[in-house]
């Protein structure tokens, strides 16, 4: 009979020590962004490879101060050299592009294997001011 009682407050003990076992939790990283300061009264762009790494986002902003954008994209794949050219309407405002690596038909695509080389270049107009070109080369 006093078997019983002690039964009860092993199982107690087992199973509060198991309660009790910290959780181990992956550590949270705090990612650094180093940005270059871009003047309030300019156009800027940000480039950022989508995360499956088969399309390349281009932000447009300050488009307000921009007379013209345009830009070329250049990357060599099998089984020949690909690219995209094409502009932006600044009247149209500030926006994001995305240019795929690879071709679209309805909601099939094909995408480029072995991409290497990739160049992007972008040249703006400003409103009153010089022509900009800049050119970032993009490793996947």
């Amino acid at each position: 009979m006093r078997l019983k009682p002690i039964i009860i407050l092993i199982s107690i003990f087992i199973l509060s020590f198991i309660a009790l076992t910290p959780v181990l939790a992956k550590k949270k990283l705090i990612r650094r962004v180093q940005s270059t300061p871009v003047p309030v009264d300019a156009p800027w762009i940000k480039l950022k490879l989508r995360s499956d790494k088969n399309a390349l986002l281009l932000m447009l902003g300050g488009m307000h101060y921009a007379d013209s954008v345009s830009y070329v994209l250049t990357y060599d794949a099998d089984p020949a050299p690909q690219g995209i050219e094409s502009h932006h309407t600044p009247s149209d405002g500030n926006t994001q592009k995305e240019l795929l690596f690879g071709t679209c038909s309805n909601t099939d695509c094909i995408y480029h294997q072995d991409i290497a080389n990739m160049l992007f270049v972008i040249t703006i107009k400003e409103k009153d001011g010089p022509l900009k070109i800049q050119k970032y080369q993009i490793n996947l």
